[in-house]
């Protein structure tokens, strides 16, 4: 049975020649108010629309539809407004007949006084004229439902036309962006990454943007390795193009499956180290004299099966790939920073668990000797006061406990070249230890006068009785600092020139407590300096 449309005198139904023509036909709205509202538009006494009733398009405006898919869609809330309806249904167009509107058309000819000559039919066309301009105003309705109509349109097409120019403003904005260069520029403004960081994605610049937002394409290897490094340096900058700007990066869990499959195993990390060699080739001054950094952490004991090799993970491992049975205690990592520059490399960690000073030398020069073969120079070497790391420095040729009143051998010579490659030990770490030393040994003798911990004690006290720190960061934390001992902070702000200068105040203004402090406070004053210098420095790279 053919589909018929609804409206009173149309006969259009669904067929070959109506497709033809471009009529489409819809049914009424599934929900009871719209369709309601189509029951009412087509004024039929007592119509009850069922589920297979139908409308033509011929019944509906031209901006009713959506034609932006495959399908002709009529657009959601509309209602039919065409109909070829007989005379009785048709509504009656009312004309305004307030006194203000008379009034107006009353007072339209005495204008025409101001026109001494003319045809009758140009004054009729001027007082038509004339009373348009007296009735139509900006805020005014216009008489006729033709003219309201089309006044409607024109605003509609206004709207239109404003918003395809937001609309092209937009994509102009966007194609501006639409390179690597411009996001580095807008993070580097947002303080999200640094200026080294920003230098490290610089070769990154030429990488069009719009090919990350395509989902199921494969990511290209400069792709990779933009993400890998930003994430890696940048977490914050990357979750903001993720999440903010919704540029298609591959989720965090992507870049942990794609490492998953280098080779991390304990021992030199020969890819780093071949890399540090292309980057010496290509600037020699910055990559080509660099500081040997070694650094032992604790670690859980763990045991873990690793799917990509096939072998259990926790085990004591110095990268000789023999199968040890004990478990790993500590992770002790190596790392080069550049003496130009701002960068740093790890090139090497090997799990362990109680490494003797002598396996300690061993790991070193062997790093020190895998440098010189990429003519990578090492002239330093860092690592904290643990007494194991100062007894392998004495292994290596320094002499770091030798008289008080001898020079001390800081350098070692090269296993290569037998040049001097000298030691250098953390200032962080060496303040944290003269700090416990001080509270531990305290008093200690000097050639001075007696350095007390307790003076440092009696400021704090001092300090809180009276409500007023003389210039000083000293608190109870500071004093009793045995729950945070790794935190290099209280050290620094403990042994400061601001702590030297309060004792030797508090020791001129006659406090009994300070009478002999002169020695502790020339004690700290002594340290301040190089060590806060040496601090900054460490902290800066």
């Amino acid at each position: 049975m053919p589909d018929f449309c609804a409206a009173y005198g149309c006969a259009n139904h669904r067929c070959l020649e109506t497709r033809k023509r471009g009529i489409t036909f819809h049914r009424f709205p599934k929900d009871g108010e719209g369709r309601r509202r189509w029951e009412v538009a087509i004024r039929r006494d007592g119509f009850a629309a069922s589920a297979r009733t139908l409308l033509c398009s011929e019944h509906f405006r031209s901006e009713d539809f959506d034609r932006t898919g495959q399908i002709v869609r009529l657009r959601d809330g509309v209602v039919p407004t065409i109909f070829n309806l007989p005379a009785h249904l048709q509504r009656s167009e009312t004309r305004r007949s307030t006194s203000t509107s008379r009034r107006a058309e009353d007072n339209l000819p005495n204008s025409m006084d101001l026109i001494p000559d003319g045809s009758a039919e140009e004054r009729s066309r001027l007082k038509e004229q004339r009373k348009q301009q007296a009735t139509e105003h900006s805020y005014a309705l216009p008489g006729s439902p033709e003219a309201l109509k089309a006044k409607l349109e024109a605003a509609l097409a206004r709207v239109r036309k404003l918003e395809r120019e937001k609309s092209n403003a937009f994509r102009r904005e966007k194609r501006a962006k639409n390179n690597m260069q411009a996001l580095l520029e807008e993070l580097k403004e947002k303080n999200l990454i640094n200026e080294e960081l920003k230098d490290k994605l610089e070769r990154y610049s030429d990488l069009p943007v719009h090919l990350l937002s395509k989902q199921g394409v494969e990511y290209t290897k400069a792709q990779r390795d933009f993400a890998l490094t930003l994430h890696l340096h940048g977490p914050k900058a990357y979750h903001y193009l993720r999440d903010t700007l919704h540029i298609h990066l591959p989720h965090p869990s992507s870049l942990q499956r794609w490492l998953s499959s280098l080779d991390a195993r304990p021992g030199l990390n020969k890819m780093m180290l071949d890399m540090l060699e292309r980057r010496r080739q290509e600037d020699e001054d910055k990559y080509g004299c660099v500081t040997l950094m070694l650094d032992a952490m604790s670690i859980k004991k763990h045991v873990q099966h690793d799917p990509q090799t096939q072998t259990m993970l926790g085990y004591v491992d110095m990268g000789d790939r023999l199968n040890e049975t004990d478990l790993a205690t500590e992770a002790l990592v190596f790392m080069v920073v550049g003496l130009q520059g701002y960068w740093k490399a790890p090139i090497a960690y090997y799990l362990t668990k109680s490494l003797t000073p002598e396996t300690q030398k061993v790991l070193v020069v062997h790093a020190i000797e895998e440098l010189h073969h990429r003519q990578i120079r090492v002239v330093c070497v860092t690592m904290d006061g643990h007494a194991s790391n100062v007894s392998m420095c004495t292994q290596l040729g320094c002499n770091l406990k030798a008289d008080p009143c001898e020079p001390l051998k800081t350098h070692f010579p090269h296993p290569v070249t037998h040049g001097k490659v000298f030691v250098m030990m953390d200032a962080c770490h060496m303040l944290k230890l003269t700090r416990n030393m001080l509270e531990a040994y305290s008093p200690i003798r000097s050639a001075t006068g007696r350095i007390s911990w307790n003076y440092i004690v009696q400021l704090n006290n001092v300090q809180k009785k009276s409500g007023l720190h003389a210039a000083n960061r000293v608190t109870d934390k500071h004093v009793n600092f045995a729950n945070q001992k790794m935190k290099v902070s209280l050290a620094a702000q403990t042994l400061s020139n601001s702590v030297a200068v309060a004792l030797r105040t508090l020791q001129d203004l006659d406090y009994a407590e300070f009478r002999d402090s002169e020695a502790t406070s020339e004690f700290i004053k002594m340290l301040c300096l190089p060590v806060c210098i040496e601090f900054i420095r460490c902290s800066v790279v």
